[in-house]
């Protein structure tokens, strides 16, 4: 007797996966770069195709029924994992995508012992099954993108599960076999019954977490969007205040602040044009992107100005740094339709000790750039614990073969007061 009604369950997975490969396929037309969207819909819609074939088999072999609707169903499984690839932006393995499929077809035609026996196809199926399931699965836990959307972790769950499930279904079929055929409302063993339960409840969960995962992902882009500077694509002021809020908040803050200004930018704009300027902006991020160690944190803080901190950087360390970033920027020379173009940096820096918050601290390494620029900029000068800019590195009373491009001045005042747009 059956506690499940079969028929009943695979109507509902074929409706279930109509639904799914039509809405995958609306959104692909919104997203027509989302190549996964469109391997999704297909897969869902090949799925679908397959169920109908399988539904119409009698109790004999038929190729169409039983050799190319088995196909179908694997290839969907298939697709699946390289929509995830697509996804995770890997590379498409489409050779081992198609294997399963052309092994299930050449198998159940060109042997007559697996065509004719149901026990032995339902075996090399739950193989090829599980084998798609643990790519799709180990495609989410080995991906470090994947593992920042939480999501990605029920599709893992869902797949592995239904893995293992087809996996079990080899000791149940020679344990106890089945009565007849399945599409014909025959009663089975209640095995088979929860297992095409399984099937639906895989279709369905599986379908609203891939679409969980692209929610997710449009929600991190957003939220890297208005975290990045879209020109050099370092974090923005807003990120950066943020981290290191959270890192000053840790109590026992240690570290570096450096705030960065490029010398005479607004002289790069207007000789050279605000494309090289452009440039210039988009070099020097690289430059202090490559200086600074993996645990420091940089920002665009807006026009020329920049800030990086080193969380974990002591005095001598943070100098060296912020001396090194300085000598890249002034030994770089850019080739533009207007000249060689060079740049100079000041650089102020102030330590995170002592310091409460990040309006302090970031107050601190103003007060050392303003130093830095006052005194000829091209410089590296830092405050000191008694809360005295102190110079620290770089040309002591300023003036640059740089500067010599531009054929600029320099101020040379040292205590003249700060300018309210120095550059």
């Amino acid at each position: 007797m059956d506690i499940l009604h079969t028929p009943t369950i695979m109507l509902s997975s074929f409706v279930t996966l109509v639904i799914f490969a039509i809405f995958f396929g609306l959104a692909w037309r919104q997203e027509r770069k989302s190549f996964e969207l469109l391997l999704w819909s297909s897969a869902f819609a090949i799925g679908a195709i397959g169920f109908v074939l399988l539904t119409l088999r009698g109790d004999g072999y038929s190729f169409a029924t039983i050799s190319l609707g088995n196909a179908l169903a694997v290839l969907a499984l298939a697709m699946i994992w390289l929509g995830l690839r697509a996804f995770d932006n890997q590379p498409l393995k489409i050779a081992s995508a198609l294997l399963g499929p052309i092994l299930w077809i050449a198998v159940t035609y060109f042997s007559e012992y697996v065509r004719e026996s149901v026990t032995s196809r339902i075996v090399l199926y739950s193989i090829l099954i599980f084998a798609y399931s643990a790519l799709i699965a180990l495609e989410v836990f080995r991906s470090e993108y994947f593992r920042r959307l939480p999501s990605s972790y029920i599709v893992a769950f869902v797949f592995a599960t239904h893995g293992a499930l087809y996996l079990a279904r080899i000791p149940l079929i020679v344990l106890w076999p089945l009565a007849g055929n399945t599409a014909a409302g025959t009663a089975q063993p209640l095995w088979y019954q929860l297992l095409t339960f399984e099937l639906f409840f895989h279709s369905l969960a599986g379908g609203f977490a891939f679409f969980a995962l692209v929610k997710e992902r449009t929600q991190q882009r957003y939220k890297l969007a208005s975290e990045t500077d879209a020109l050099t694509g370092v974090p923005n002021r807003r990120a950066f205040l943020t981290q290191l809020d959270t890192h000053l908040a840790a109590g026992s803050a240690k570290g570096a602040l450096l705030y960065l200004d490029i010398d005479h930018f607004k002289a790069i704009n207007d000789r050279f044009g605000h494309a090289a300027g452009d440039q210039v902006l988009v070099e020097f991020a690289e430059i202090v992107s490559r200086a600074v160690p993996a645990d420091a944190f940089i920002a665009r803080f807006g026009g020329e100005e920049f800030a990086a901190c080193l969380p974990h950087a002591d005095r001598l360390d943070a100098l060296a740094i912020a001396d090194g970033i300085r000598t890249s920027l002034e030994a770089r020379r850019l080739g533009t339709a207007k000249g060689v173009l060079s740049a100079t940096v000041s650089i102020g820096v102030a330590f995170a000790e002592g310091h409460e918050d990040s309006h302090a601290l970031i107050s601190a390494a103003d007060a050392a750039l303003y130093a830095a620029k006052t005194a000829g900029r091209n410089a590296v000068w830092s405050m000191d614990a008694d809360g005295v800019a102190r110079f620290s590195a770089g040309l002591a009373n300023g003036g640059t073969a740089a500067t010599a491009l531009f054929s600029l001045k320099t101020s040379r005042g040292g205590t003249a007061p700060r300018p309210p747009n120095v550059s």
